[in-house]
C-alpha cells in the first residue's frame, strides 16, 4: 500500500444511530467533544495523538439509511477513507461506504456515474458502483 494520507476522511455507515457513532470514536479518540448539535447533524471536536480534528456528522444523507461522517483533516489513525471505513463496519458490526480513491479538484471532470465506492461488510470488501 502507498504511503499516502487523504487530506480529509468521509465515511457513509449504513443503519448507525448517533449514539453508536459517538460510542466507536469514544473507544479511537483521546477524547470527543459536540460542539454544535443542529436537528440530525453534529459538529464534533476529536483529539487523537497526531492532533486534534473537527468532524461533522449527519445523518440521512443518502435516503433514511444512510449517515456520513467527515473528518475535515486527517490528523486520524487511517491513512485513508478506506482504513477508517474498515475499522469502522468491524467495530460497530454495520455496512460501511467510502469513495474508491482520495477526491482532489482534478477529479471534478469525473461523474457520478463513474464513481466508484467501497462496500465493507462482514469482513468483507468490495468495489461497487453507488451514487452516495
Amino acid at each position: 500500500m502507498p504511503d499516502f494520507r487523504h487530506p480529509d476522511i468521509e465515511i457513509y455507515l449504513k443503519n448507525c444511530s448517533q449514539e453508536q457513532v459517538l460510542t466507536w470514536l469514544k473507544n479511537q479518540c483521546q477524547s470527543v467533544e459536540v460542539v454544535k448539535t443542529s436537528g440530525s447533524t453534529l459538529k464534533l471536536h476529536l483529539s487523537f495523538p497526531m492532533g486534534d480534528t473537527q468532524a461533522t456528522l449527519q445523518q440521512k444523507v443518502s435516503g433514511k439509511a444512510w449517515s456520513s461522517l467527515w473528518f475535515n483533516t486527517n490528523n486520524t489513525p487511517w491513512p485513508t477513507d478506506l482504513e477508517c471505513a474498515k475499522n469502522a463496519a468491524s467495530k460497530m458490526q454495520i455496512q460501511v461506504r467510502c469513495i474508491k480513491e482520495s477526491w482532489s479538484e482534478e477529479d471534478a471532470v469525473a461523474t457520478e456515474e463513474e464513481e466508484q465506492w467501497w462496500k465493507i461488510e462482514h469482513d468483507s470488501c468490495e468495489l461497487i458502483s453507488w451514487r452516495g
